[in-house]
């Protein structure tokens, strides 16, 4: 098998999330991305091909509604966690693993209402020793629903008082999820809080004041190396 032959499956509506994931991601690498947004998006030879590692993008979409390309999915995840390839979900993608390992009971919209700013999470157990991280940081958010129920055999990896599931380590199944956004910079999360018309019309946001904080560490470079770095 090829190492680290990596795969991004992009949800986002904008086609955003491929260009802020590869720009973390060694130049050396194999890459291939492919923008999901009907059930063609998933041809059923993809499953034959010999990626070591898929990455699960964030989406505008939620997760408690079936898009077009949900069921096929849902069964490249199953069949790419019985195939032994390693998968990381972000946000949205993080959810959709769930809701495919487990079903739609493990997903639904939080009922805190939406987390967005420079946040801060809170990484627990064994977190610290693993990623090389302070117990306290401060993570990109912008999310309305969230994970209620983790695939078995998983470590929760990081939490806040909003969103219990912030990240997680299935070592035995191979997935690695959070609820926040590694892929986004200080420049980058700034840009889309302040583009966002509806965090300061519709939810009363102060964006002014969002932007005055940032993230406590290189996000990007930490979770996709770390992701990188899984191997059988």
């Amino acid at each position: 098998m090829i190492i680290n032959k990596i795969l991004i499956l992009d949800y986002s509506v904008d086609r955003s999330e491929t260009s802020a994931i590869k720009r973390w991601l060694p130049l050396d690498l194999n890459v291939t991305s492919l923008f999901i947004d009907t059930k063609e998006s998933f041809c059923d030879e993809l499953i034959n091909d010999d990626f070591t590692h898929v990455i699960h993008t964030g989406s505008a979409l939620s997760i408690t509604e079936v898009a077009p390309f949900t069921n096929k999915a849902v069964e490249y995840i199953k069949n790419a966690r019985d195939k032994g390839v390693f998968q990381m979900g972000i946000c949205y993608g993080h959810q959709l693993i769930c809701r495919a390992l487990i079903g739609k009971h493990a997903v639904q919209s939080s009922p805190n209402g939406l987390e967005a700013g420079w946040n801060n999470v809170k990484f627990v157990n064994s977190s610290t020793s693993l990623l090389g991280l302070r117990e306290n940081e401060t993570v990109w958010q912008h999310h309305y629903d969230e994970v209620t129920e983790l695939p078995e055999g998983s470590e929760l990896l990081a939490t806040n008082q909003h969103t219990k599931i912030q990240a997680y380590i299935n070592h035995e199944q191979r997935l690695f999820g959070m609820q926040f956004h590694p892929e986004f910079d200080k420049e980058a999360g700034d840009k889309i809080f302040v583009d966002d018309k509806s965090l300061r019309e519709e939810y009363t946001y102060n964006v002014h004041d969002m932007i005055k904080r940032g993230p406590s560490f290189e996000s990007g470079k930490v979770l996709f190396g770390f992701f990188l770095r899984m191997k059988a």
